[in-house]
This record gives C-alpha cells, structure tokens and sequence, in this order.
C-alpha cells in the first residue's frame, strides 16, 4: 500500500510536534492519530478500510500516525498546542472532556446530527458530550473482565470462578506459590493503573466523584474498602507478584501469558494478544465480582473519533469519520464491540468468543466524566502506591487523595 503511511512510534516520540505532510496540487492529507495495534487482525483491517477510503476518494491521502496508547494523550496535546494537530484522532473516551475543556477539540454537534444516533448504544454518548455539547462519535464499547487461568484454578482445586470479592481474595491465595502469583496486580502509576482499579473500585459501589461531580468520593466507606481490597491483594495476603508496586501492564501481561499469574483484569481486546502471543495457554473470562452484598458493578470504556481546532481539513476530515463508522466498517476494524447496534449484528459478534462481553454490558459503567480526570488518576494511583509501599493505610491514603481531588475539582 504505496499510498498509506505509517509513521513509526520512535519517530512520532522524537518529534515536537506531529508534523505536518507534504500536500500535493488539488490533493487533501489528512492525519489520522491511532494507538498502537492490539492484534496484526485489527492492524490489516483498520489500515485496509484506510486504503478502501483513499481507493474511493483518488483526491484524499490518508496519512497513519501510529503512537503507544501511553503516550498518546500527551502528543495531541502538545501538537495541538503547538498548533498542528492531526485532523482526526482515535482517542480513549477519558480523554474526550480533558481535551474538550481547553478548547482543543471541534465541536461536531451539527456534524454528528448527520448520523443515525438511533443505531448507536446510548451509553457512550455520555463520554462524547460536554457541556451539553458533542465533541467526539463513539466508536466502539469495551466491558471489563477477568482473564484467569483454567489450569492453575484446576489445580488449585476452583472449580467455580468466584462470586465474591471475598471468595477472590481466598481464590488468588489457593493459586499463589512456587512462584505463581493469584492476582496480576499494577501498582506502577501509568495509564493503565487506573482503569484496572477502578474495576475494583466500581466492585465496592465506590466512586471518584459525587453524582454531582463537585467533590471527591474517594474517601467514601465503599472506596476506602476498595483501595483497602486492593492493595490487601499484596500487602495482607501475599497473593500478587512482590514487584507489584513497581509493575505496569506490560510486566502484569507477561506474568499472566507465561502462567506465572492466574488472574488479570482486562478490555476484549487483550483475547487478540493473548492468542497471538500464548497460543498455548489455557484461559477462560468471568465477570469481576461485587462485593457482599453488591450487585455486579465494573468498568466499561469507550474510544471514540475526534476532529481538533486548526485541523486543516475540518468537512473532509469529518467524511473520512462518517465513513470508518459505516456498521461494514466498524464491524471490521473493533476488537472489541461496536457503539452501533446494527455493526453488533455481524455475524462475527454471535459467537461464543463475544458472548462474554455482551453479557457483562448490563452490570458494565463507563468512566466518570471529567475534565480532572488525568489529575484525578495521579492521586489515585499515589494513594495505592502509599499502601502498597507501608507508608500509610488505606484510610490515610484515601483521605489524601480525596483532599487533592476536592482541590481539583472545587
């Protein structure tokens, strides 16, 4: 594909900003930001409705700017403050306030009147609109789980997966020994940390936030014994890896494909990787557990196309979108499940490899939308790093926390 092209992750890190392309007489480039592929499937489908695009569009040159989803975030900003920002971005739906509010995203509310909203989930809409304002199209819904594996539960004599946290917590110390560790746990403070704790946080009917979203929730009964079950997972039962407080997704990854955890939490789009990667390894899905008492809570995430202020292109850009969101196309390039309900009909999403995921899209909340909520998640992730580390307890280090994310949000 001669027409396509992909700049490299190293490249795109070393530049100060994304660099614009060279522009040919009477022809339009538009600069699509993408993480980086989940699977060589999704890679060959995404880049392949690029070129069925450009093959449609002879005028149009798509041009590919592949990032690491860890720094993601921080390269549209800086490229958008720097005033060369791509003209459409895949972006993870968290980030759609915290780049909305300094006015760095377009509003396409008039653009998105265009689409059929009907055929779309409802739920994902929430995270594209700010100030009753729309900002981004929502592209694809992720409902968490757990991936465990079948043979360390067997031998650890679980023939069920658990239904509490508290039969969890008894699981993961049934599993642990001889260097196998129950529980994958991220104490590293990255991007992945919060996603996989909020999991444990929504268990608990704890929150970030107030309905209102005017003061902390952190430091609510429910949060507190969510931080407290958390890190308890290390600090108390001694069943995740020692190093957990120092370990991000890619260490807590390797652990679980090389049998060395039984358990992690994760989006679909880690079956791709997993059966890539550890082709032999034995594993199997569950819903995360609520707490006693608790009905089924847990994350679902979202990522969405957006369009930027001073994007050259504006209109061209927001057809380029209109045509990745065809229910053909969205059913091709996700790795997880369409936002529009007529993409999740293809018959590639009724199979027991998606059943799963679908079923958990009930009990399944999104992130709480807010434009702190970078900030929110660094003081979030310095409170699990307090307990894990002994220097406070977790009715401490909540109350910490819910200090800074009052001063945030106040």
């Amino acid at each position: 594909m001669t027409a396509l092209t992909r700049r490299s992750a190293l490249g795109a890190l070393a530049a100060a900003t994304l660099a614009a392309p060279a522009r040919g007489q009477g022809q339009t480039t538009l600069k699509i930001a993408y993480p980086a592929w989940d699977t060589t499937a999704q890679q060959a489908a995404v880049t392949g409705i690029f070129a069925e695009y450009e093959k449609q569009n002879p005028n149009v040159k798509i041009e590919l700017i592949s990032l690491p989803f860890p720094v993601l975030r921080q390269r549209l900003v800086v490229s958008a403050r720097a005033g060369d920002p791509p003209d459409v971005a895949y972006v993870d739906g968290r980030w759609v306030p915290e780049l909305a509010a300094p006015g760095l995203l377009s509003e396409i509310t008039t653009q998105a009147g265009r689409l059929d909203r009907a055929d779309w989930f409802e739920e994902p809409w929430k995270g594209a609109t700010v100030g009753g304002k729309i900002f981004a199209v929502p592209d694809r819904i992720d409902p968490w789980l757990v991936y465990y594996n079948t043979d360390l539960f067997q031998k650890a004599g679980i023939s069920a997966f658990p239904k509490t946290m508290d039969e969890l917590a008894v699981a993961a110390k049934k599993i642990t020994g001889g260097g196998v560790y129950g529980w994958g746990l991220i104490g590293a403070k990255d991007a992945s940390l919060i996603s996989r704790y909020i999991n444990f946080l929504y268990a608990f009917h704890g929150d970030l936030l107030t309905r209102d979203g005017k003061r902390s929730a952190f430091a609510q009964p429910e949060s507190v014994a969510a931080l407290r079950f958390y890190t308890d997972l290390l600090v108390k039962h001694k069943a995740a890896q020692p190093s957990a407080m120092a370990n991000g997704l890619n260490d807590v990854n390797q652990l679980f494909m090389t049998g060395r955890a039984g358990m992690i939490i994760d989006g679909p789009w880690r079956q791709g990787s997993l059966r890539e990667q550890a082709p032999n390894l034995k594993w199997s899905l569950a819903q995360l557990p609520p707490a006693a008492g608790k009905q089924p809570r847990f994350l679902t995430s979202s990522w969405y196309y957006t369009l930027f202020k001073g994007g050259r292109n504006q209109e061209a850009a927001f057809r380029f979108v209109e045509f990745l969101l065809k229910p053909e196309n969205m059913a091709k390039s996700v790795v997880t499940l369409p936002g529009r309900k007529s993409a999740a009909r293809d018959p590639r999403f009724a199979t027991d490899a998606y059943r799963p995921w679908v079923e958990a899209i009930p009990a399944a909340v999104p992130f709480t939308v807010t434009d702190k909520f970078t900030e929110i998640a660094d003081a979030v992730g310095d409170a699990v790093q307090q307990v894990l580390g002994g220097r406070a307890d977790a009715d401490k280090a909540a109350a910490d926390a819910s200090r800074r994310i009052d001063s945030l949000v106040g």
